[in-house]
């Protein structure tokens, strides 16, 4: 690889950062006024307002499409982790490069998990807002917050509420394989498998795989529901997002990237295109939008497994065309997007703090959920980014 190959690939890999993390509040504004996932607040449980037919289906698309897409694109970021680990495990070393990612990925889920989310619950809660209201908050905040570590099963829950960073935690794990792995891979025996260079796979090949992904995930669904988070954890999708971990770490020993031609991309939305509307047409003619889709999250069923393929399918093809996409298109940086890019990772832990009280501020406004989703997005990316920029300049300053 040489240094203008890497450097646009840090590019436009950077660039797919701003993109993430507008995605995370997306989902999490989205979340409040109608899907379904952890958060802070639920305009649902709290809230009146005026939702007529069209406000309805919109919610109902919206979420649907959500469902499909949005965890194939949380997959490009672990994409992206496993990328990024080979370079700067070599680099750096072991020692060096896990105090980095403990300092880095481990503390903000230290912080989160031990002062963030109960200042957040309890505060919540004191308000009356659902579902926190029924927490018990007799006394002051000190006795609430030491009440969460007299039993084993207390300490446990509020040592797995990792809320935003559980992306982080799994990051982290991933990385704690990787790291075993190359530890594995020094022996000879190991080296002798391991080829000197290796191609993209053929279309029926990745098609094929990501078919039996999608049993495996079927299979750990039925157990484990994507809505069930045990030791709050994404068992549903952690096969899913440890296959994109691991193309990433071979797309950088192999460079897959620059490997990525046109036919690709076209094979892959025409794929996906294909599956996204045998799906709609299954949901729509064969289980009908008066069903429990829940039946789509797991167990025992047809739908779990449906959604199952449909999900990895999606996730695989993904992988050619954002990433296609942004290596051919948003390979250059100028100084707003490299602002940006370099705030993204703070916008994403400080997120919550602008989300809910934007949210809370319109709770007594008398809109539909889809315009309030429609203004909470924007206000809050902008105010998210414009925050962390201006703390970057003022670390810049004083630094």
């Amino acid at each position: 690889m040489n240094e203008e190959s890497e450097t646009k690939r840090l590019i436009f890999l950077d660039n797919l950062k701003i993109l993430f993390v507008i995605l995370v509040i997306f989902t999490h504004v989205m979340v409040t006024y109608g899907g379904r996932g952890s958060w802070y607040y639920y305009a649902t449980l709290n809230e009146t307002f005026p939702v007529d037919i069209i406000t309805a289906i919109s919610l109902y698309m919206i979420a649907g499409i959500a469902a499909i897409f949005l965890p194939s694109i949380m997959g490009l970021f672990f994409l992206m982790g496993g990328f990024f680990s080979p370079r700067s495990l070599e680099r750096k070393g072991v020692t060096k490069f896990w105090k980095e990612r403990i300092l880095r990925l481990g503390i903000p889920v230290l912080l989160y998990v031990l002062l963030i989310n109960p200042v957040f619950y309890y505060l919540l809660a004191a308000q009356g807002i659902e579902p926190w209201s029924s927490t018990l908050l007799a006394g002051s905040f000190l006795e609430y917050y030491l009440g969460n570590f007299q039993s084993i099963p207390d300490f446990v829950q509020i040592m797995t509420r990792f809320s935003i960073t559980w992306f982080l935690v799994v990051l982290l794990i991933f990385t704690a394989v990787y790291t075993i792995w190359t530890k594995i891979a020094k022996s000879d025996s190991v080296q002798r498998r391991i080829p000197e260079e290796l191609p993209i796979p053929k279309f029926i090949y990745l098609l094929l795989l990501s078919i039996g992904l999608g049993f495996l995930s079927f299979i750990v669904r039925i157990p484990f529901p994507i809505e069930q988070w045990p030791l709050g954890l994404p068992i549903g999708y952690m096969i899913q997002y440890f296959m994109m971990f691991s193309v990433g770490v071979v797309a950088y020993r192999y460079g897959w990237f620059n490997q990525m031609r046109r036919h690709h991309v076209k094979v892959w939305i025409i794929t996906i295109f294909a599956v996204v509307m045998l799906y709609f047409t299954y949901f729509f003619v064969f289980v009908g939008v008066d069903a429990d889709y829940t039946l789509f999250f797991g167990g025992l069923n047809q739908e779990a497994l449906v959604f199952a393929l449909v999900d990895n399918i999606i996730c695989m093809g993904m992988i050619f065309v954002l990433i296609k996409l942004f290596y051919a298109k948003f390979n250059t940086q100028g100084n707003v997007l490299k602002n940006l890019a370099d705030s993204s990772y703070l916008v994403y832990l400080i997120h919550p703090f602008v989300v809910v009280p934007i949210s809370l501020g319109l709770a007594q406004v008398a809109l539909s959920p889809l315009i309030k989703l429609a203004i909470v997005v924007p206000v809050s990316a902008i105010i998210c980014f414009a925050i962390c920029l201006l703390i970057m300049q003022i670390v810049k300053k004083s630094g």
